[in-house]
């Protein structure tokens, strides 16, 4: 239900069937590339530094901030931040419209859609799976996300971007 979607599947061990499935993924192309494999060697280390150290340092540091307020400010920025992004799983697979394709669960969702960086128009995305925008509106309209792909396009590291036909 709702809870499973939005956080449940966190909460649960992966059946057998899934971990079988998940091994049947061929990712060797992933694996070759250099810099995903510098990104999984020290991920831990740099979502610490990026995610949690840092965050709490710079309030201290540019404002006066007490470690306390910072760490807990930023604490609460986390989980927002965490719920934002599970919102999409749960919230916008039930709650918004439905111009795409009325016979499934996922919706549109304006309202999430600036807190998920452009990820909510999760209708368009199930519709036309391979458009790398996510959403019809492109570029121009609530979606930074795709601003960030565009600008790695103009600088020749993201290339190929499929889109869906008007």
């Amino acid at each position: 239900g709702f809870f499973y979607s939005h956080v449940g599947w966190l909460l649960t061990k992966k059946s057998d069937e899934v971990i079988k499935q998940g091994k049947l993924c061929d990712v060797a192309d992933l694996y070759s590339n250099p810099v995903l494999r510098f990104q999984k060697k020290y991920a831990v280390p740099f979502i610490g530094m990026l995610c949690f150290v840092l965050p709490t340092l710079i309030p201290m540091y540019f404002w006066g901030e007490t470690l306390n307020n910072a760490w807990h400010f930023n604490m609460f920025r986390y989980v927002i931040n965490l719920n934002a992004t599970f919102c999409v799983n749960s919230v916008v697979h039930k709650w918004g419209y439905k111009p795409y394709d009325k016979n499934i669960c996922p919706t549109q969702n304006v309202l999430l859609n600036l807190a998920v960086l452009g990820e909510a128009f999760h209708n368009y995305h199930h519709v036309f799976p391979w458009d790398y925008r996510a959403a019809e509106l492109g570029n121009q309209k609530m979606n930074p996300t795709t601003l960030f792909i565009d600008f790695f396009a103009w600088i020749g590291w993201a290339y190929d971007l499929k889109t869906a036909s008007k």
